[in-house]
């Protein structure tokens, strides 16, 4: 009769030990304002890490957006929109690209030559932040905006933007790029 006895005693525990790690996943994952990733360690949690960044206001500081725009990297290292993000944090705490944000712009075109969700802002991004571009980046977002600009949903989106560049690097490469795509008149 003991041996039994233990032995349910011990399904139980591990039993109720499941169930605790289970809640602290759901909690993780669904409730929390807040990354924390005690129940995912080592691995970083996509939809959690996506999520709270998102939640971010405009106001978090700026080691803290950078440490929530790595996790998006680490949870995610194949999406374009997580290495924008860690050159928008950078952009964010220099005033300016550093060369660890032309970096992660680069790996974000590399990752994939056109964004559907994010080419109007990284397009953007990019003209705004022309003059610290390599040639590469600039040639990847030129080519990102003319395929943005045939989109029948981007197009009239990436024009406005285009004009509206305040760089004056970006802002000559934005008009370039609008009067060599436009329909000529017939």
């Amino acid at each position: 009769m003991e041996l039994k006895s233990w032995k349910a005693w011990v399904v139980a525990a591990v039993a109720l030990l499941l169930a605790f790690y289970s809640l602290g996943l759901l909690y993780e994952g669904f409730v929390s304002d807040h990354y924390s990733g005690v129940f995912t360690f080592p691995l970083v949690d996509k939809i959690s890490a996506e999520r709270a960044y998102g939640r971010l206001p405009a106001t978090t500081p700026t080691a803290e957006r950078a440490a929530a725009a790595q996790r998006l990297i680490e949870a995610d290292p194949t999406n374009p929109e997580s290495w924008t993000a860690v050159a928008y944090a950078d952009w964010l705490a220099h005033g300016r690209l550093s060369a660890k944000g032309v970096e992660a712009l680069d790996h974000s075109y590399a990752v994939s030559f056109f964004d559907r969700p994010g080419a109007v802002w990284r397009v953007d991004f990019a003209l705004e932040n022309w003059a610290d571009m390599t040639p590469h980046i600039r040639q990847d977002a030129l080519e990102e905006a003319r395929v943005a600009l045939k989109d029948p949903d981007l197009g009239p989106v990436m024009a406005t933007h285009l004009k509206a560049i305040r760089s004056p690097e970006g802002r000559l490469a934005g008009l370039l790029l609008l009067s060599m795509n436009s329909k000529p008149v017939s």
